[in-house]
């Protein structure tokens, strides 16, 4: 019985030991398998890698960007030639505002053309919008060293504006900048052009004193009882020590404020006197509120008083 147990268990090994070599065999075949079918594909992958160590020649590199160069600058030419067309559509059909917004677009890329720049300040005026046209005016000029317009089409240009919208700060200023004599403002339904707000808003931006002097005049003889015009005048005449031009400022405020602004009347003495003597600040300083006194001082010296300021 013992003998027919160890008979039996050396079966058993040698059944594993052949399931072990048949298990081997199979795994062999199975790699040598794979291994002869990777190599096409490598061989494939192999043929289908750049080759570094020969360059291409330079011609064959140079002519593929060249010719994308070529394609891109007509693309480019035909898009800008379809919104010019597409803005003439919209003109055509008097959408002002479509039109406006691509031209404007195509000017700001382009501001070396003078034709599509008319075009378009032409259609701001069709619109009625100067706040536009002097916008883009201001910003050509800050492109002053890439557009070629000349100074007379700048002032043609202004002076178009100015006939449109007399009153509009920006071309005011711009009249300034090219030199051209800005036009006095004119009674329009009985109002002036000039208002308070737009001669402190014209001075602050352009420093020249004399400049500043002209507008302040204008705006006071329209706006005589806004004390900031007197007050902007009189730093600008004590800041460029103008005596005389200070004296006229101040017997115009005397005249708006009377004689309950004590206070405000003798601080502005007090600094017109820093600027040196003079026989009238003893004539101000004693003043004690009779207008008719101020108005005969004012005639003497060819001082025009403004006819809304009470009393003048």
């Amino acid at each position: 019985m013992q003998g027919l147990m160890i008979f039996l268990e050396v079966i058993v090994v040698l059944l594993l030991l052949v399931e072990v070599f048949i298990r081997l065999r199979a795994r062999r075949r199975r790699l040598q398998n794979r291994a002869a079918t990777a190599s096409p594909d490598l061989s494939r992958d192999a043929s289908a890698l750049p080759v570094k160590t020969v360059p291409a020649p330079p011609r064959e590199v140079t002519a593929i960007p060249e010719a994308e160069k070529v394609t891109a600058t007509t693309q480019e030419a035909l898009s800008i030639d379809d919104l010019l067309n597409e803005a003439n559509i919209y003109l055509e059909y008097g959408h002002h505002a479509q039109a406006a917004t691509v031209l404007r677009w195509y000017v700001d890329l382009n501001p070396h053309e003078t034709r599509v720049i008319n075009q378009l300040l032409d259609t701001y005026i069709a619109m009625a919008d100067m706040d536009s046209y002097a916008d883009l005016l201001e910003s050509l000029g800050e492109k002053s060293a890439k557009v070629p317009m000349d100074e007379t089409w700048w002032r043609e240009r202004v002076e178009h504006g100015l006939q449109q919208d007399p009153g509009n700060l920006e071309l005011l200023v711009l009249a300034e900048k090219v030199g051209m004599t800005v036009p006095m403002p004119q009674e329009q339904g009985g109002e002036a052009a000039m208002t308070a707000e737009m001669a402190l808003a014209l001075v602050a931006r352009n420093r020249d004193p004399h400049y500043g002097m002209a507008i302040l005049w204008r705006a006071i003889a329209h706006e005589p009882l806004r004390l900031p015009l007197y007050a902007e005048l009189l730093r600008i005449t004590h800041q460029q020590h103008l005596l005389e031009e200070y004296i006229n400022a101040l017997i115009l405020l005397f005249l708006t404020v009377g004689s309950g602004g004590k206070t405000l009347r003798e601080r502005m003495l007090r600094a017109g006197q820093d600027l040196g003597p003079h026989p009238l600040w003893g004539v101000l300083a004693e003043w004690e509120g009779d207008p008719e006194e101020l108005r005969q001082l004012a005639r003497s010296r060819q001082l025009e008083i403004p006819k809304s300021l009470p009393d003048a």
